[in-house]
């Protein structure tokens, strides 16, 4: 056990049958207690073992399970685990013990999970209790491509911007949210896409880069011209050439 992942007897044998009695929790990702490529933090992951032992141990627990979304890196089972009415993945989130992490899914709740973290986050708890601790997992979840919704972090953009007239060389290596109409969508290799929102100086538009699992996350399957959406993600420069918005989420507003 860890603080994200624990067996669980299903079939009541008394043993455990990995991985198909291995769960995995959605949008929490704790530290690390032995050696890898995340790096070993027993610090600060022993606390989130504790917690989510302690839980497990008070009472019968209910797993939630998305069966379009089951199974995820070495056949573990995806859940929102639930003690008394109590959803554990947030609890992590809100103490401190782990990021907001999308890598699996994305929670009908979004917002609910980004303020719990931006509340850990501003109180220093767990995780972002010590400078270099923040400083570590700020920049992990930059190389993720996304950030806490905080105005307390430094790579967060609070205010929506207008994507008609942004400049985005004012705001590079940080996290912005754009609001703007689809000018045009140009499909890349190996499900790419580039969505090309209106821009008064641009003239192809302002350029947001996205991936095909991240659409289909995001329901933006079926987006067209014309269109308005709220475009979160990173401000970069592409090949030293060219200023995009790397896509972390985007919500349709019309």
């Amino acid at each position: 056990m860890i603080g994200d992942t624990f067996d669980a007897d299903f079939n009541r044998n008394g043993r455990f049958t990995n991985p198909q009695e291995r769960v995995r929790l959605l949008y929490v990702d704790t530290p690390e207690l032995k050696k890898s490529h995340k790096g070993k933090d027993p610090k600060l992951g022993l606390p989130a073992k504790g917690f989510l032992r302690t839980v497990l141990s008070k009472t019968n627990a209910v797993l939630w399970v998305d069966q379009k979304n089951k199974t995820g890196n070495y056949g573990r089972l995806l859940a929102v685990l639930e003690v008394k009415g109590h959803n554990i993945n947030l609890a992590l989130i809100k103490r401190g013990h782990s990021y907001f992490n999308t890598r699996y899914s994305w929670p009908e709740g979004f917002k609910t999970y980004a303020l719990a973290e931006a509340d850990a986050f501003e109180k220093h708890l767990g995780i972002w209790s010590f400078r270099k601790s923040r400083k570590r997992y700020l920049l992990r979840l930059r190389e993720e491509g996304k950030t806490v919704y905080s105005t307390k972090n430094p790579y967060f953009v609070a205010k929506i911007q207008n994507a008609e007239v942004i400049d985005l060389s004012k705001y590079n290596g940080r996290f912005v949210r754009v609001q703007g109409k689809i000018k045009k969508i140009q499909q890349l290799r190996k499900g790419a896409q580039l969505i090309y929102l209106k821009h008064k100086r641009m003239k192809k538009g302002l350029p947001v880069i996205s991936f095909e699992n991240q659409r289909n996350w995001l329901g933006l399957q079926k987006i067209r011209k014309g269109d308005l959406l709220q475009i979160e993600g990173f401000a970069t420069l592409y090949k030293k050439k060219q200023w995009q918005i790397k896509l972390h989420r985007a919500v349709i507003l019309n």
